[in-house]
């Protein structure tokens, strides 16, 4: 087989080749020596099948077609190798009528790796977040270990429902259909009712009423309320607030931690003292991670790499089915309704789209080229780890993933290359030059005492 290369324009390279006349016959008798081994007919022996009885059997077309599938895999891995090619995506091909006695003419698009100039990595400086643990850090932390196992109890307490107030509540709920009727849905149900996180015009109806006091009231439900068959209805409720409640923290006492976490803190001091190292190491690994995020963006920024835009197409198509497909599975939302959400028309949601996915390619382009140019692989443990984790994330079996995984050439894959990817990404990390600097500072929206009642109540509900 000859090849040349007919034209190169960026990334894209078109490859000629051509088998002589003796090549496709070769060709065609050993795609008939194949069949006639394989071959179960009656009255020959397997291998022994004449040519006729073959093309009778299977037609010449099939024949051809098989041989021509031969050739072009053999003009592939001829072309690849000779010419060096690293490709981005499967090639696309034109091929010539196959016959024997004749020549066949096979023409190749193949899109290759753009090439990338990298940096010394050595002359880079990157930042690294330097996250330190106070103690101010671990006594938040704890008193969220207590307050998420606060109780609420009853307190006599004979005045009107405030905004923020904790009740106990019984209560029956109706549907009023169209003609006026009532149907009920909850017959003297009781529960704790944490007014400030209600819907606001249920709280606005129970607020200013006492204990002991039986009041009803009624609320009108949105067009586009989430459950459909409650959509546009109006709901009639008769309640009696029973009592007031409060949140009552455990004390922070030995004994009291002991029981907490059954008997795996004997002591206070010995919770906290766990707290810390829990916090120092996701610390520690936090100031990992904005060193390597710091990392990969003054390579990519220094690194140059034209961008084939049938490269950011792809990925940009690819983003748009997982982005279509967690709206519908995950959130239940069409497009129209996210982007309405968002307050975004549909340009500028592609326009998003499009740039992240440039972003993607382009991080990828250039952190390929430093894992081939410093020969960064992965060993067998790696592959392990991440099974691991994805199997964790996934709440599944990690050798039934890994098995999965196994039959899947193309996840299979994926996984090592975000494996690579990653042993890549430290190897950065681990060549540049480290510029420390403490956390920006985090804008304060509410006062720390609405933040925590909010979060109190958040945990509690």
């Amino acid at each position: 087989m000859k090849s040349e290369i007919l034209s190169q324009e960026g990334n894209v390279i078109v490859v000629k080749a051509e088998f002589e006349a003796g090549d496709v016959d070769r060709a065609v008798n050993e795609t008939i020596r194949e069949l006639s081994g394989k071959a179960n007919i009656k009255g020959f022996r397997k291998g022994h099948v004449p040519r006729k009885t073959l093309e009778l059997y299977f037609g010449r077309a099939a024949i051809y077609k098989e041989t021509m599938e031969h050739l072009v895999s053999q003009a592939l891995d001829i072309i690849v190798s000779e010419y060096d090619l690293d490709l981005v995506f499967e090639p696309k091909g034109k091929f010539g009528e196959i016959s024997e006695g004749r020549p066949l003419e096979l023409e190749f698009t193949f899109e290759v790796r753009p090439e990338v100039t990298l940096p010394d990595i050595a002359s880079l400086s990157a930042e690294k977040t330097v996250f330190e643990v106070e103690d101010a850090d671990v006594e938040a932390s704890f008193r969220q270990i207590l307050e998420s196992n606060a109780v609420v109890e009853p307190i006599d307490d004979d005045r009107p429902a405030t905004p923020n107030d904790i009740v106990e509540a019984q209560y029956s709920s109706f549907v009023i259909q169209g003609n006026g009727n009532q149907k009920k849905m909850e017959k003297e149900n009781k529960n704790v009712l944490y007014l400030d996180m209600l819907r606001s015009d249920i709280a606005e109806s129970i607020v200013g009423h006492k204990p002991a006091e039986e009041f009803s009231f009624e609320i009108k439900l949105e067009d586009d309320y989430p459950d459909s068959r409650m959509a546009g209805k109006t709901v009639y409720y008769e309640m009696e607030i029973l009592n007031f409640m409060k949140r009552v923290i455990p004390e922070a006492v030995d004994e009291k931690i002991m029981e907490i976490s059954k008997g795996r803190y004997p002591t206070v001091d010995a919770l906290k003292s766990d707290l810390r190292e829990q916090m120092e190491e996701s610390a520690r690994e936090r100031s990992e991670a904005s060193l390597r995020e710091s990392a990969v963006k003054v390579l990519v920024d220094a690194a140059e790499v034209d961008i084939p835009e049938s490269m950011v197409n792809r990925q940009y198509d690819a983003m748009r089915r997982e982005h279509d497909s967690r709206l519908q599975n995950e959130l239940r939302l069409s497009l129209n309704d996210y982007l309405a959400n968002n307050n975004l028309s549909v340009d500028e949601f592609d326009n998003n789209l499009r740039k992240r996915a440039e972003v993607v390619v382009r991080n990828t382009l250039v952190l390929d080229a430093l894992a081939d140019r410093d020969e960064i692989s992965f060993t067998s443990d790696d592959l392990n780890e991440a099974i691991i984790v994805m199997a964790n994330n996934m709440k599944v079996n990690p050798q039934e993933l890994a098995d999965s995984l196994g039959k899947n050439k193309q996840e299979f894959t994926a996984l090592a290359m975000q494996v690579r990817t990653k042993n890549t990404i430290k190897h950065l990390a681990s060549m540049v030059q480290v510029i420390e600097k403490a956390p920006e500072p985090e804008p304060v929206s509410e006062s720390s005492d609405q933040t925590e009642e909010k979060s109190e109540n958040t945990e509690e509900e």
